[in-house]
């Protein structure tokens, strides 16, 4: 027989509650908020009918309390549910459910407590919430389903995820309306050993490369937002524009997904478009100076040095801008010529399609008004075009080496100069960019220095290299001025804007130019309208 000497370990229902964010408050608040959380707990019907029964343990832990429940599972989620409803907007707890054994013993001051392995995972259940969640172990969602009781229904599977010490514990969201939250916590979402169960893995999941890599694409072409969900399922830590070079080694190594993202971008998304661009520019014959092995490394160059500089979503948004440039711009140039109407609606469509991709790849973090944002826009695509153009004027009668040396040094010293360490992407990448600039530059120029030579596959590798170099750093420039002055959808058109230059759809250029502030005044008012 159990006593308070010899105590039984017993099976007991726990659910253990915290206030959020209660070691911050001044002590008067702490006091007030703990008080009412004693008062709606002591208020519960479930604690008071428990309680009249002594079926019901209740352990201040600090910032919250233990309730220990002996009599049957359905108590524990039933006092949860009653203090969810209960609780107003003053404050907010985390709560977490376990069934496992305890033991009864007198505290320090003879009252009567509970302590072992039950309380201590209830405790880490509670830990993976986030303000409002109702989270319960698989132990105690399983004695809620075999008791038959409803609230099993809305019990949803989330995963393993790691505790301390390595723990392992396969957790449950309740929810339901009005009460809990449905979104996967945040601490869970950023374990690197989470195991999602089926209903939560990516979109992509149980999908190849090529067939995911697939699905990316048509969700930037179709359904842009799509990729903000993406990302966060693979790391919630991550912005929908993150950099290679935001990544750590850890995060890399730990996220399975994380790997495979980077596989696709580096590897699977660009071997594909170059398939469908050779596919339709070989039958074609060479002309106006773009072959379809320079479009290819064009694409290939460009996508990777964006990655770096402007994230992985921009890479994505690149290859297919130039893919579909090369794929259908290209053959309109041949065909109707390069200042035809034709190339002109080509590379309107473009500019649409990727301002609307863009603005879901990259988030807005401030609220300015139309004049400013188009200001800053066109000035900055003009300061970008000057900063390449003026240069290689000033130096025409120049060596080519001479003229690359000077351009390339002009970039980097003028966008330094004018964002130094500021603006949040360039710590490393930025200077990495620039140097990539100077090195472009040189070749670039370099291959003009051989422009009469007969066209050989060298060339065009050259070529498309050092035009992918140049994509790539003149798109920085624009998108890093705008950003500077402005938002990212004032640095989306402007990296647009100077795209249209350097394309030179001739005096059809405007119909380029209506169509961007068509969409830029469409996605506008799209996001005013919701809110």
């Amino acid at each position: 027989m159990a006593t308070l000497n010899h105590p039984k370990p017993e099976t007991a229902h726990i659910l253990f509650l915290d206030a959020v964010g209660y070691s911050t408050l001044p002590l008067d608040r702490q006091t007030a908020v703990f008080r009412d959380l004693q008062d709606i707990v002591n208020n519960s019907p479930t604690v008071a009918d428990a309680a009249s029964r002594d079926e019901v343990i209740r352990t201040p832990t600090g910032d919250g309390m233990a309730l220990a429940f002996f009599d049957h599972c359905s108590s524990a989620i039933r006092c949860a549910r009653e203090l969810a409803e209960q609780i107003e907007g003053g404050f907010a707890v985390w709560m977490g459910i376990h069934t496992g054994e305890v033991v009864r013993q007198l505290d320090v001051n003879g009252n009567m407590n509970v302590s072992g392995d039950g309380i201590n995972v209830a405790q880490r259940v509670m830990d993976f919430g986030d303000g409002g969640h109702i989270l319960m172990s698989l132990a105690y969602a399983t004695e809620l389903q075999r008791a038959g009781d409803p609230a099993a229904t809305d019990c949803h599977d989330i995963g393993i995820a790691s505790a301390k010490h390595g723990m392992q514990i396969h957790l449950y969201n309740y929810h339901r309306p009005a009460v809990g939250t449905a979104d996967v916590p945040a601490r869970v979402r950023m374990d690197d050993h989470w195991i999602r169960p089926r209903e939560l893995r990516l979109g992509t999941a149980g999908r190849s490369l090529i067939v995911a890599t697939l699905q990316i694409l048509g969700w930037l072409l179709a359904r842009p937002l799509q990729w903000r969900t993406h990302v966060t399922q693979i790391d919630p830590r991550l912005s929908p524009n993150f950099s290679v070079i935001d990544l750590s080694g850890h995060q890399i190594r730990r996220n399975r997904d994380l790997r495979a993202l980077l596989l696709q971008v580096y590897v699977v998304c660009p071997a594909l478009l170059s398939l469908v661009v050779l596919a339709v520019l070989l039958p074609f014959p060479r002309g106006h100076g773009v072959s379809a092995t320079g479009a290819v490394f064009t694409m290939i160059i460009m996508g990777y040095l964006v990655s770096i500089l402007l994230g992985i979503g921009a890479a994505f948004v690149g290859y297919v801008i130039l893919a579909f440039q090369a794929i259908v711009e290209g053959p309109a140039v041949r065909i109707f010529g390069q200042y035809s109407l034709g190339n002109a609606i080509t590379l309107a469509a473009v500019c649409a399609w990727a301002f609307v991709s863009l603005c879901a790849v990259f988030p807005r973090h401030r609220r300015l008004p139309v004049w400013r944002e188009a200001t800053v826009a066109i000035m900055s695509a003009v300061l970008t075009i000057a900063t390449y153009e003026i240069p290689v004027a000033l130096t025409a009668k120049q060596p080519h080496l001479y003229r690359a040396v000077v351009v390339g040094l002009i970039c980097f010293l003028f966008v330094t100069f004018i964002n130094g360490m500021r603006w949040r992407r360039w710590a490393r990448g930025f200077v990495f960019g620039q140097v990539t600039g100077v090195l472009f530059a040189l070749g670039f120029f370099e291959y003009l220095a051989f422009q009469k030579a007969p066209p050989s596959f060298a060339g065009d590798v050259i070529e498309g290299i050092t035009s992918g170099l140049f994509s790539a750093v003149v798109w920085a420039m624009a998108f890093a001025l705008a950003e500077r002055f402005a938002d990212s959808r004032s640095a989306i058109a402007s990296g647009l804007l100077a795209t249209i230059f350097f394309n030179n759809p001739g005096k059809t250029w405007l119909i380029p130019f209506a169509v961007l502030w068509i969409t830029y005044g469409w996605m506008r008012h799209r996001s005013q309208a919701g809110g």
